[in-house]
């Protein structure tokens, strides 16, 4: 094991009361000498990166080092990075665990990777985490509960010039296969295609429902490494150019 660390900060966007958040901070304890929470009021997947703008957001510390902010994951970063650790940044955040899956082209939503996100901008090593199949039971977490502790580590030890930033998804195994299980490195799979609607009945307003996806291609893909019962980690980039363009493009109009 790497030497502990002073502190880590931990969120989610599953809310306070989750069970990931629960599995995470007892993972975090073993990391850390002090694990402080902030984590929103309610569910707030699907956010992605957005914060609330021109409304107050209330805050309240349930307990000591443990907050809830009633706003979106991202929202919950700014409070603890620019509040409770506006003088000294954590030595590392967690984000998760998610319930389900956090994968591909869904990365771009998902709330538990902003908030890891917030935290890589600003210089800080940030993993978000999740779980595929993981919901309201405990026992759903079993990969992660067993695994998460020395993928974190690892990561850990990674010599970097940039803030570590990790997308980690761990498959759905029961606990008679779980001394097996492989991780493996990998790139986010690019499979959305569509979106599926659903209208009222009065086609005023619909409901979002699956993502239409195309399986074809998913070599070294984090999805394909779930399909094949193995831990996904992505490392994750903070820079949205495509240097690609900009290299053929770099000259004056």
């Amino acid at each position: 094991m790497t030497k502990k660390l002073n502190n880590i900060l931990i969120s989610n966007d599953d809310g306070y009361e989750s069970v990931g958040l629960k599995v995470l901070l007892n993972i975090a304890e073993q990391l850390a000498d002090n694990v402080l929470i902030v984590s929103p009021k309610i569910n707030q997947s699907a956010k992605s990166k957005s914060i609330t703008i021109k409304q107050d957001i209330n805050f309240r510390e349930m307990s000591k080092n443990f907050w809830i902010v009633d706003g979106t994951p991202t929202d919950c970063m700014i409070f603890a990075l620019n509040h409770l650790f506006n003088k000294n940044k954590p030595d590392l955040i967690l984000s998760g665990i998610n319930a389900g899956s956090n994968i591909g082209d869904e990365v771009s939503y998902s709330g538990t990777v902003a908030a890891a996100w917030e935290g890589a901008v600003r210089g800080i090593d940030s993993i978000a985490l999740s779980q595929y199949g993981g919901n309201d039971k405990i026992n759903s977490y079993e990969c992660s509960q067993a695994k998460g502790f020395d993928i974190i580590n690892y990561l850990l030890k990674i010599k970097s010039q940039t803030p570590r930033f990790y997308n980690v998804n761990f498959p759905c195994i029961i606990s008679s296969n779980l001394e097996n299980v492989k991780s493996s490195f990998t790139t986010l799979a690019s499979q959305k295609i569509a979106d599926e609607i659903l209208f009222n009945d009065d086609f005023t307003s619909f409901i979002i429902g699956r993502m239409i996806n195309d399986y074809s291609s998913l070599i070294n893909t984090d999805l394909e490494c779930l399909k094949k019962n193995k831990i996904s980690i992505t490392p994750l980039s903070l820079n949205l150019s495509n240097n690609e363009l900009f290299n053929k493009m770099n000259h004056d109009i």
